[in-house]
C-alpha cells in the first residue's frame, strides 16, 4: 500500500451492521460443510475403500493430495470467476457440480475411476473456501470477524463430529462406503438449491464504513481487480508470512490420516477408530466458538497482539499434544478419544484467527484473492504434500513416524515462526486502516 505508516493507528471508524448477516452466514456456511467434509468419506471410510478396490496405504496419500492440487488450480479460478460474474450464482453452481460428481464417486470401481470422481469433485469443492471466507469479511466488521468465523467452523465441526462417526457405521455394511459419496452428494445439492432461493449477497466491502459512503462509480473502481492490485498484496510483509505460516502447517494430517493411522498402528477396527472423530469435532467446535469470542476479546484489548497471541498457542499447543497422543499406546479407544479432542480445540482456535489476521490487512477488493492464495494454493498445496508424504513414508516407515514429524515438530516449527508476525502485524494494520481512513475522506470530498 502506498499510505506512509503513521505511528499512531488511524481513528477506529464504527462498525457496519449488514442486515441479516447471521443467516446468510449459516447459508454458506452449510454449503461449507457439505463441500469440505467431502473430504472424510475417504478419510473415515479409507481402511473399507482401499480393501474393496485392493489399494495401498499410499493411495490415501495420493487420493487428498490430488484433491488439494486442483484446489490450488482452481481455488484462484473460481474466486476470479465470482467476482467477474455473480459470487452467488458462482456458489450454487459449483456446489451442485460437486454434489453431482460426489455421488458419481461412489460408483467407482477401480483406483482409476476413483482418482477420477474425486479429481473432478475437487475441481467444484475449490469454490467454497475462498468465496465463504470473503463473503465471510463482506458480512462482518473487523470487531466481530473473528466471532463469526469461530461459530461457522465451530457449526461445521459440530455437525461433522456427528457425521464422521455415522459414516463409520458403514463400514459394517457391504458395499456401505458407496452410500457415503451418495449422501454427501445429495447434501450438497440440497444445500446449493437453498442458497440460490435464500442467500443474498451483500456485496463486497459491505461491513467497511468506508464503501457506505461510495458512489456506484467509486465501488466499481475500487472493486476491478487487477495485477498491480494483486501484486500489492504480495508488499505486504503480514500476509506474505501467514501464506508461509500455512505452507508448514502439518495439523490437517489428523483430519485425513486419523482412522487409518489408528487403525494399521493400534489394531483398531474402522468403526471403532471411527469413534475419535466425535470428541475431535466437539473440541474443534468449542475450539471455534469460544476462540473466535476470546480472540475477539483479546483483539480489542490489545490489537497489536492479542490475534497473534491465539494463533501461536494455537500452533505450539498442536503439536505438543499430538506428540504425546500418537507416540505412545494408550490402550483403549476413550483414551485416544480424548487426545483428539485436545487436537481438534486447538486445530479449531485457526479460522477465528487466521482469517481476521488476513482481513485485516488486505483491502476489501482483494480478500477474494488474498483468501484463494492462502487457502486454496498455499495450504492446499502444503496439504497435498503433506498426504503425499504421508502415504509413502507411512508404508516405509510407518504412520507412528509421520504423526511424530508432521502434526508433531513441524507444528512446533510452525508455533516459533509465528513469532514474526508480532512486528509485522501492528504495522500492516496502521497501514490498512490509514489507507480506508482516505478513501472516506476521498468519496466524502467527492460527493
Amino acid at each position: 500500500m502506498t499510505t506512509p505508516v503513521t505511528k499512531t493507528t488511524a481513528p477506529a471508524q464504527k462498525e457496519v451492521i449488514v442486515p441479516r448477516r447471521w443467516r446468510r452466514l449459516a447459508l454458506i456456511g452449510g454449503s461449507l460443510f457439505a463441500d469440505n467434509n467431502e473430504t472424510s468419506v475417504i478419510s473415515t471410510l479409507a481402511p473399507v475403500i482401499f480393501a474393496a478396490l485392493a489399494l495401498p496405504l499410499s493411495a490415501l496419500g495420493v487420493l487428498v493430495a490430488v484433491g488439494k492440487t486442483v484446489a490450488v488450480v482452481f481455488g484462484p479460478i473460481w474466486a476470479y470467476v465470482a467476482r467477474r460474474t455473480n459470487r452467488k450464482l458462482t456458489f450454487v453452481l459449483t456446489s451442485a457440480a460437486a454434489g453431482l460428481a460426489t455421488i458419481a464417486t461412489g460408483f467407482a470401481q477401480d483406483y482409476a475411476t476413483l482418482l477420477l470422481g474425486y479429481g473432478i469433485t475437487a475441481v467444484f469443492v475449490a469454490a467454497s473456501l475462498p468465496l465463504v471466507s470473503e463473503i465471510t469479511s463482506d458480512l462482518f466488521g473487523e470487531a466481530s470477524r473473528g466471532r463469526a468465523s469461530g461459530y461457522t467452523w465451530g457449526a461445521v465441526s459440530l455437525i461433522g463430529s456427528i457425521a464422521g462417526p455415522l459414516l463409520g457405521q458403514l463400514a459394517n455394511i457391504e458395499g456401505g462406503w458407496r452410500w457415503g459419496f451418495f449422501i454427501w452428494g445429495s447434501i450438497m445439492i440440497v444445500l446449493a438449491v437453498m442458497i440460490f432461493l435464500l442467500f443474498e449477497d451483500p456485496g463486497v466491502g459491505a461491513s467497511e464504513p468506508a464503501s457506505t459512503v461510495m458512489t456506484a462509480e467509486q465501488r466499481a473502481s475500487h472493486e476491478k481487480i487487477t495485477w498491480p492490485k494483486v501484486r500489492q498484496m504480495f508488499q505486504i510483509p503480514t500476509f506474505v508470512l501467514m501464506l508461509i505460516q500455512r505452507l508448514v502447517s502439518g495439523h490437517l494430517l489428523i483430519a485425513s490420516f486419523g482412522t487409518i493411522f489408528l487403525v494399521n498402528t493400534y489394531g483398531f477396527t474402522t468403526a471403532v477408530a471411527a469413534v475419535v472423530l466425535l470428541p475431535f469435532g466437539i473440541g474443534y467446535m468449542v475450539g471455534t466458538f469460544g476462540g473466535g469470542i476470546v480472540t475477539d476479546l483479546l483483539h480489542r484489548a490489545f490489537p497489536n497482539w492479542g490475534r497473534i497471541l491465539v494463533l501461536q498457542v494455537a500452533q505450539l499447543g498442536f503439536g505438543i499434544v499430538a506428540i504425546v497422543a500418537t507416540q505412545f499406546d494408550w490402550g483403549g479407544i476413550e483414551v485416544f478419544a480424548a487426545f483428539w479432542a485436545v487436537l481438534g480445540f486447538l486445530q479449531g482456535l485457526n479460522p477465528g484467527v487466521n482469517r481476521p489476521i488476513v482481513a485485516a490487512v488486505i483491502p476489501p477488493e482483494l480478500r477474494g484473492a488474498a483468501f484463494a492464495l492462502m487457502l486454496s494454493v498455499f495450504e492446499a498445496a502444503a496439504y497435498a504434500i503433506f498426504n503425499l508424504l504421508a502415504g509413502f513414508l507411512g508404508e516405509a516407515y510407518g504412520l507412528t513416524v509421520v504423526m511424530l514429524w508432521l502434526p508433531g515438530i513441524l507444528m512446533l516449527v510452525n508455533g516459533v515462526f509465528v513469532t514474526i508476525l508480532y512486528k509485522t502485524y501492528p504495522r500492516d494494520v496502521a497501514r490498512f486502516e490509514a489507507t480506508m481512513l482516505a478513501r472516506t475522506q476521498e468519496n466524502a470530498a467527492q460527493r
